[in-house]
């Protein structure tokens, strides 16, 4: 695919001239990625506290809650470890701010620390874990949307019962 070039940023003014700031070295594929995981993330979230014993009468679908919100409502909930899930979501949120506003933010190792943590704990064994950027966003997102549906799927069998 053609790689189509965005216009140039305003790096600033120097002795009266504009100075400009080109765009050429971003990493669209991982930008996206995160942007991605992200936001599937998100939609589990959703449901997860949708779905748990109480929300119902709160007015769910119109609270129109920020994800920062979201992350706070689950932070008050029990997760077992190694599954704590609360600061490493509230983390890539961190990163997918930086790259909502900072065009020019580069993923490194060091930012992907805390979800590759995270991993090790839950996977048990630091050789099972990658290092490619993707795949440390692709294993956590498969994580926490596998515990996040687990829950979801209990507390829809559970409430099946109970109204029988």
């Amino acid at each position: 695919m053609k790689k189509l070039p965005l216009p140039p940023l305003v790096g600033g003014f120097e002795d009266g001239h504009v100075t400009w700031d080109r765009l050429e070295s971003i990493d669209y594929d991982t930008l996206g990625y995160l942007l991605s995981c992200h936001l599937i993330i998100e939609h589990y979230m959703d449901h997860f506290l949708a779905t748990y014993p109480g929300t119902p009468i709160f007015g769910w679908e119109n609270a129109k809650l920020s994800f920062t919100q979201k992350i706070a409502l689950i932070g008050a909930l029990p997760f077992p470890e190694p599954y704590n899930l609360p600061p490493v979501i509230k983390h890539l949120n961190v990163l997918r701010n930086r790259f909502g506003h900072n065009i020019n933010t580069k993923l490194t190792e060091t930012d992907l620390l805390p979800i590759r943590e995270f991993l090790v704990k839950c996977i048990t064994g630091e050789n099972q874990v990658p290092n490619d950027p993707k795949e440390i966003l692709h294993l956590f997102t498969t994580v926490v949307c596998a515990y996040m549906a687990s829950g979801i799927s209990f507390r829809a069998q559970f409430a099946k019962r109970n109204s029988s």
